[in-house]
């Protein structure tokens, strides 16, 4: 069994009802451990809304992406949320990044070979959360692993 690991700061996670904002659907960079090299993305799936607020949970769609000819299985992906910024791309001091925390991948997925598999990742907004933590955006860095069954 193979195994390697990919980690992509991509995306972001916003709490305004315009929802998710992303670059794109492709995978923004790989990372390989040994072993073979193997390779997988992680980019953020965009045009999924959600709206996030003090105490309020909801989804984030990601898009696995296998560029090898044969299937992988994503065993986990995680997310650490970075420090929010404002519409213009300036920092909010007075939001802290814990405010937001994604839960990890609750599932293996499979990802057929050349092909891609989007999955939904659980974010939640702390109820504590501070009135700065409206409308700001939240970036994410994600990172996982997978083998080759």
């Amino acid at each position: 069994m193979s195994r390697w690991r990919t980690g992509v700061p991509v995306g972001v996670l916003t709490a305004v009802v315009l929802g998710w904002f992303a670059a794109g659907p492709a995978p923004a960079g790989h990372t390989a451990n040994g072993g073979g090299g193997k390779q997988f993305g992680i980019a953020d799936v965009p045009g999924r809304a959600t709206a996030l607020y003090p105490g309020a949970t909801g989804t984030r769609w990601i898009r696995l992406a296998n560029a090898e000819n044969f299937p992988i299985r994503v065993q986990t992906v995680t997310a650490v949320v970075g420090k929010p910024l404002d519409g213009a791309g300036r920092g909010v001091p007075a939001c802290p990044s814990s405010s937001v925390r994604v839960d990890a991948l609750a599932t293996p997925v499979t990802v057929p070979g050349n092909g891609t598999a989007d999955v939904a990742l659980t974010t939640h907004m702390l109820p504590g959360a501070p009135d700065a933590c409206r409308s700001v955006t939240f970036p994410l860095a994600y990172s996982g692993t997978a083998v080759k069954p």
